[in-house]
């Protein structure tokens, strides 16, 4: 099945600023979570993450997992796959699992 945008990016991107709003959530292996929400995407055609990762990391407490440069660009990478498609990233990994929801400008 071929992957095609299912929204429109355009709801959630502050047309002054260039920018795409989300919503990020983390949640802790103890059910604890951390929630940040900003403009950490560039709009482009479709919303990407590039230098938005760091600023929304160190929000969440999460900075230092950004020093492994492949850790960063595959997070980037994915987080651009998924937002081609639908409004909404979904990650996980040993230590947490993150959501991420294009929400509107605020």
């Amino acid at each position: 099945m071929s992957e095609t945008l299912r929204y429109n990016p355009a709801a959630y991107t502050d047309a002054a600023e260039g920018h795409v709003w989300c919503r990020v959530t983390v949640t802790l292996p103890d059910g604890g979570t951390r929630t940040a929400t900003g403009d950490y995407l560039d709009a482009a055609p479709i919303p990407v993450l590039c230098c938005g990762i760091e600023e929304a990391a160190k929000e969440l407490g999460l900075l230092h997992y950004l020093d492994d440069e492949r850790l960063y660009l595959k997070v980037c990478a994915e987080v651009d796959r998924q937002l081609s498609w639908r409004p909404l990233v979904r990650l996980s990994c040993r230590q947490f699992s993150i959501r991420l929801d294009l929400v509107e400008p605020q």
